[in-house]
């Protein structure tokens, strides 16, 4: 009969024994680079409490709303600035990155028509991977035709789906052509005015009366916006941890950003919703053609509809992924979402318009499941110059 290890001399015992894990090691690392993007995410973010903080802004300064109050020196006093004296000549412009989202579009636009001067609109005839898409906006023009006379458009053609370029070079080339868009309009527009920037991904929504504050209010040369985080809809709270959405005063220095660029950040400031489409085809073409495309890795069944949205009415993450939190307390409760019932402190066009965006709301978890828009249905518009003279 073989001897057991522990009967083998200690020697011969310790090279079975380091042989054993090197093996293990080896197949396991093996699997992992082969196999699964899922399984190092779990590797990495199940740890990362242990080794990892969290980035943002760590100075919240406390939010002062209520319904009907207005902005004046008593507002402004109760956020610790002064009031702008001449806030009359400040302008607000929100810098808007077009993917597919219409339907967060138009809640934008219509939440912050009254407070935001110009809406600086960018699209691509691809996603960030190279993959061809609709030129949405574009396409639904129209749609948006009551906000026209504060759009100011511009198309950039995307790569080929085959580019050496990454992803990440893609947006980063993106955001830099919006740098320039809002640049060739400080230059030659608005002269002597003092202008806000709003920096946000088209889905990390800034309450109108947040706006309201800070136009009127010296916050200084930057802030961040402390949004609510939700996903798939209004349904699923992640909690007060999205703050990449700031508001810049543009000097010749600035450029359009989503990073942290100081540690300051006003409290609950809007909302954030992520991943928030009406349609199936559209978490397909979020998943395939964002930055983070690599989630996917060679599983293709990540794709399929059936799987999607049962992922959107429980809450799960999408990719099968453990969440990104920094504390185990957040890891496990964002692990195991709890659908909320309210619908309070929403962006009113959204309410106002609930039946048409039920879908946002809670208890509309469920889809449409449309056919997917072919390569060849993609449109790519001519460039549209941009048209200022409503602000002259």
């Amino acid at each position: 009969m073989a001897a057991s290890l522990a009967q083998l001399p200690i020697r011969k015992s310790r090279a079975v024994l380091l042989t054993f894990i090197f093996l293990f090691i080896t197949i396991s690392l093996y699997y992992i680079s082969q196999n699964s993007y899922q399984l190092r995410n779990t590797l990495s973010y199940a740890t990362r409490p242990l080794w990892d903080s969290e980035d943002g802004p760590k100075t919240i300064i406390p939010h002062y709303h209520a319904e009907g109050m207005g902005v004046d020196k008593h507002t402004c006093s109760l956020h610790g600035w002064e009031e702008r004296q001449d806030h009359g000549k400040t302008k607000v412009l929100d810098a808007i990155m077009m993917s597919t989202e219409l339907d967060l579009l138009e809640i934008r636009l219509n939440e912050l028509e009254n407070v935001v001067d110009r809406f600086f609109i960018i699209e691509s005839n691809t996603t960030f991977t190279g993959l061809p898409k609709q030129t949405h906006f574009a396409n639904n023009r129209q749609r948006f035709a009551k906000f026209e006379k504060k759009i100011s458009y511009r198309f950039i053609p995307g790569p080929s789906e085959y580019n050496e370029k990454g992803a990440w070079d893609v947006e980063a080339d993106t955001r830099r052509a919006m740098t320039l868009f809002l640049r060739s309009h400080m230059t030659e527009y608005l002269p002597g005015t003092r202008s806000l920037v709003i920096m946000s991904d088209i889905d990390e929504i800034p309450s109108a009366h947040s706006l309201a504050l800070l136009r009127n209010c010296d916050f200084g040369q930057s802030i961040h916006l402390q949004l609510r985080n939700y996903l798939y809809s209004f349904e699923w709270f992640l909690g007060f941890n999205s703050w990449r959405a700031s508001v810049h005063q543009w000097n010749r220095d600035s450029y359009y950003r989503h990073s942290m660029s100081g540690d300051v950040a006003l409290a609950d400031a809007g909302w954030h919703c992520s991943y928030c489409f009406r349609t199936i085809p559209e978490y397909v073409t979020k998943m395939e053609g964002f930055s983070h495309s690599d989630r996917i890795g060679g599983n293709r069944a990540l794709l399929e509809p059936g799987r999607i949205q049962e992922v959107i009415c429980k809450g799960k993450d999408i990719f099968g992924m453990l969440p990104e939190a920094y504390s185990y307390r957040d890891l496990f409760s964002q692990m195991s979402l709890e659908p909320l019932k309210t619908a309070v402190y929403l962006p009113r066009f959204l309410l106002v318009n609930a039946e048409r965006f039920k879908f946002l709301l809670p208890g509309g978890c469920e889809r449409e499941d449309l056919s997917e828009p072919t390569k060849e249905g993609a449109v790519v518009p001519e460039p549209v110059e941009p048209v200022f003279d409503d602000l002259e």
